[in-house]
């Protein structure tokens, strides 16, 4: 299967879109996280290590780090954090994130 993944890139952030192939076992987790209006982003820090999301509009529902020199592993952890993605955890965070939005204003 085939995932698009957002790279921040330094020095300021800039958004790339790149795809990724994946293991199969991964597609229905991966068009979860689409349904929910989240995406997988990454971003390389400037120790080294590789920050991997699973990302919301509102907040980082998933995260994992990586040494950021090892592809193979990062992949591995990328399809991981996927395969661990429960959607209806996710639309229950998204529901609190809001309603404490909107409590606020």
């Amino acid at each position: 299967m085939i995932a698009e993944v957002i790279e921040f890139v330094l020095p300021n952030g800039r958004q790339v879109p790149h795809t990724i192939e994946l293991n199969d076992k991964c597609q229905s987790n991966y068009d979860a996280i689409l349904a929910c209006g989240a995406r997988l982003t990454c971003e390389a820090l400037m120790t080294g290590v590789v920050s991997q999301t699973v990302e919301c509009s509102e907040f980082d529902f998933d995260i994992i780090l990586t040494n950021g020199q090892d592809l193979d592993k990062n992949k591995q952890a990328l399809e991981k954090m996927i395969l661990r993605f429960d959607k209806a955890e996710c639309l229950k965070q998204i529901d609190e994130q809001r309603f404490a939005e909107k409590a606020t204003k």
